[in-house]
This record gives C-alpha cells, sequence and structure tokens, in this order.
C-alpha cells in the first residue's frame, strides 16, 4: 500500500520557504537602504561637507561598523544616490521619442516642464552629489561620466524620433539640449531664484530650433 504523505508540521520549512541565503541577502539590502535613506535625510540637514558617518549611522539605528560593512567611504553612498535620481528621469527621457518625431512648441514645452517638475522629487539625492563633486574628484569624473549617460540617453530619443539621424550627430544635439536644462537644474538646487516660465518659454524655443535642425539631419 502506498504510504501517505503526512502534513507539513506547523512552522516547518517548506518549497516556498526562502533559503537562508536569500533572507541573509534581503537583511542586507534592508539594512543599506536603510542607510541610505537615513544620509538623504543627514544631508539634506547639515550638507554633504559636515555630515559624518557616525550621525549617518545613528539616524539609521545602527552602528559605525554596520556602515563599513556596506560602504568603503562616506561618498560611496554617492552612487546610490545617483542611481535613485536617474530613477526618475529614465521615463521623461522615454516620452522623449514620440515628441522628437512630431515636434511642436507646445508638446516640447510639456516635456521640458515635466522634466523641470522631477527636479523637486530628486532634489535631496542630488544636492549632496552636486555638492560632493565640488569637494572630492572621483565623485565629480562619475557625475561627468553620469552626465555622458544622460546625453546617450538623450541622443537615443532623438534617434528614435529620426531614425536617420546618424549616432554622433545625435549626441550632439543632445549635448546642446541637455546643457540648458542642467545649468537650471544646478541653480535650483543652489536655492537660486529664476522665472521657471521665462526659462520653459526660451528653451521651448531653442529646442524647437535644435530638434528642427537635427530632423533636417536626418
Amino acid at each position: 500500500m502506498a504510504r501517505t504523505r503526512a502534513p507539513a508540521a506547523k512552522g516547518r520549512a517548506t518549497d516556498k520557504t526562502p533559503p537562508r541565503g536569500r533572507m541573509r541577502v534581503a537583511q542586507r539590502e534592508f539594512t543599506r537602504t536603510r542607510l541610505v535613506d537615513a544620509a538623504v535625510e543627514v544631508f539634506a540637514e547639515r550638507g554633504y561637507a559636515r555630515t559624518t558617518v557616525d550621525e549617518i549611522a545613528e539616524r539609521a539605528g545602527a552602528t559605525r561598523a554596520t556602515f563599513y560593512l556596506h560602504f568603503k567611504a562616506k561618498s560611496d553612498l554617492l552612487l546610490d544616490l545617483m542611481d535613485r535620481g536617474a530613477g526618475h528621469f529614465h521615463g521623461v527621457y522615454r516620452d522623449l521619442g514620440p515628441i522628437a518625431g512630431a515636434p511642436s512648441y507646445e508638446s516640447v514645452r510639456t516635456w521640458l516642464a515635466k522634466a523641470m517638475h522631477e527636479w523637486k522629487a530628486i532634489a535631496d539625492v542630488a544636492r549632496p552629489v552636486q555638492e560632493a563633486a565640488i569637494l572630492e574628484p572621483d565623485v565629480h569624473a562619475i557625475l561627468l561620466r553620469r552626465n555622458n549617460e544622460q546625453i546617450a540617453e538623450l541622443a537615443d530619443a532623438l534617434r528614435s524620433g529620426s531614425p536617420a539621424l546618424e549616432p554622433r550627430d545625435a549626441e550632439v544635439y543632445a549635448s546642446i539640449l541637455l546643457a540648458p536644462l542642467t545649468y537650471y537644474f544646478q541653480r535650483y538646487l543652489r536655492g537660486e531664484r529664476f522665472d521657471a516660465r521665462r526659462v520653459l518659454d526660451g528653451m521651448a524655443a531653442s529646442w524647437m530650433a535644435v530638434i528642427g535642425s537635427a530632423r533636417g539631419q536626418g
């Protein structure tokens, strides 16, 4: 007679129970995220330069030793902050492809307004990165590399609207388009006031001229 399998005892591991290794990874990621969240809070209050590792660890409810299990130095946190900021803009750049294919002043201005609206959402993660880039050459180099990645992403969006556009030409146009947006973003992070409506009007007009030239090249 075939034996009937006994029901699993309460609390006994089943196939659905995560392995210990997976649980350790999850716990490690949780702690790392908590440290990054704490760093964002303290950076916003004290600035990057004045914030210490001890303050970040204390805010996270962790120890200095725990911090150094996850990061070699305070500056290592900035890579996580950069990733958070970049995530906000991926969707924005995806929306540009259809606009680049059939641009109008209104659609371009609306896209720029959406991009500028994201500034508020990422200010607390972007501001310490900008501050650190002035103080630390390695951070400055990473920020330049990330900026080049943004140019490449914008160039891809332009080429999706004008497939015949040469990749090198697309990067040139993308760098021209991104320059004023980056300039005013940095001013925003420094707390400098400017007429956002006037800036949007001017950028939309210049973007139309550049996109029109790019479409002519394609």
